[in-house]
């Protein structure tokens, strides 16, 4: 039997933004860490969604509308009595004329939108990739990966909304080109 422990759940949300040229949204993390995606820990009482939305304006100073979920992630490290979850969400910006953070904060040092074709050479501007999701999610998105609706991860009982999934050629931004 199990010794009942009490243990420790950390929400993380990670935001994949693609605006209507094709290009995606990357943050230069502090502390010399790399190129990556939006995202951090999210501050209950907030949801998911909201900390999703605000993460990505802290870091990126991008307001962005979430339109769907990549994947809902779980990992449980026992040895270490801890529970993390991550949610990564697929977004858009709300205006695409907003100049993505160029000023360093305690946040990020800068964020730029950069051309699917040339995320993978952000591996050699220094530091390099902080890790490689947004090239796996970005690849995932262009070879017309399925996106989930927002309703796919919801509050514990609420009533079901019968939503579909889609892909990118169904997203509003790529019926504007």
């Amino acid at each position: 039997m199990l010794k009942s422990q009490q243990s420790t759940l950390l929400g993380i949300s990670l935001v994949v933004c693609r605006n209507s040229k094709g290009q995606y949204l990357t943050i230069l993390e502090n502390g010399n860490q790399g190129w990556w995606l939006p995202g951090g820990l999210v501050d209950p009482p907030e949801t998911f969604e909201k900390a999703a939305i605000r993460e990505t304006k802290e870091e990126a100073s991008i307001d962005v509308v979430l339109k769907g979920i990549l994947r809902v992630e779980n990992s449980l490290k026992p040895d270490q009595n801890h529970l993390r979850m991550r949610v990564i969400y697929y977004a858009e910006p709300i205006d695409e004329n907003q100049i993505p953070k160029q000023k360093p904060d305690r946040e990020t040092q800068q964020a730029r939108w950069v051309d699917y074709k040339d995320l993978p050479s952000y591996s050699q501007i220094g530091p390099g990739w902080r890790g490689k999701e947004l090239l796996e999610w970005s690849k995932y998105i262009e070879n017309g990966g399925v996106i989930m609706p927002l309703s796919f991860f919801s509050i514990e009982g609420e009533d079901p909304i019968i939503e579909q999934a889609f892909y990118k050629e169904q997203l509003p931004l790529s019926k504007q080109k």
